[in-house]
């Protein structure tokens, strides 16, 4: 009985998502940036058609790689979950930057795409096929420049992102209960 108590609980917190993933992922990007010191992102049409057109690339593909593209920063992700989870796993790697020394970081690159002070606008395209979601995320002007980390990665602010951190461990909570309960 209090397997699927929890079980309803992760259910109804783990709600697929309201409205327009676009303006969902906007207004999750700008809360991040937010707590970071960083303006608004605008989303931008144009670039947006882009990305949705490389996420149906990626889809036919199977896979995600870097499209090669000049002028913006880009970050991929494909999910069988949820495809806003994706912001919080790139928003994750905050963990790992070193902001005594900032640097481009394979490892915190997409956390620094997303909250590159200099970039204005976001583009946002999903496609969802065999129940995976893939998810393209572009930021103009192109950040993660070498030079100016200093600058555009900006510490946070103080106010503390305690959804995120909760939605991580409701994240990773469900994903055990979801383990737990599958095995035979």
């Amino acid at each position: 009985m209090q397997a699927k108590i929890i079980l309803i609980f992760l259910a109804i917190y783990i709600a697929p998502i309201h409205g327009d993933f676009a303006q969902d992922a906007l207004k999750r990007h700008n809360e991040i940036r937010k707590g970071h010191g960083c303006p608004d992102l605008q989303l931008d049409d144009e670039l947006s058609t882009d990305c949705q057109a490389y996420a149906k690339t990626l889809s036919e593909k199977g896979k995600i790689e870097p499209s090669n593209g000049d002028g913006y920063t880009e970050n991929l992700c494909i999910t069988i979950l949820k495809p806003i989870d994706c912001l919080e796993s790139w928003y994750m790697e905050r963990a790992l930057h070193d902001y005594s020394a900032p640097r481009l970081n394979a490892e915190t690159e997409h956390f620094t795409a997303m909250i590159w002070k200099s970039s204005t606008k976001l583009g946002i395209g999903l496609v969802t096929k065999d129940d995976n979601n893939y998810v393209v995320a572009r930021y103009k002007p192109k950040g993660n420049v070498k030079s100016e980390f200093k600058e555009n990665v900006p510490r946070p602010t103080g106010k503390a992102d305690h959804a995120t951190s909760f939605s991580f461990g409701v994240l990773v909570l469900g994903s055990v209960f979801i383990q737990y309960f599958s095995d035979p």
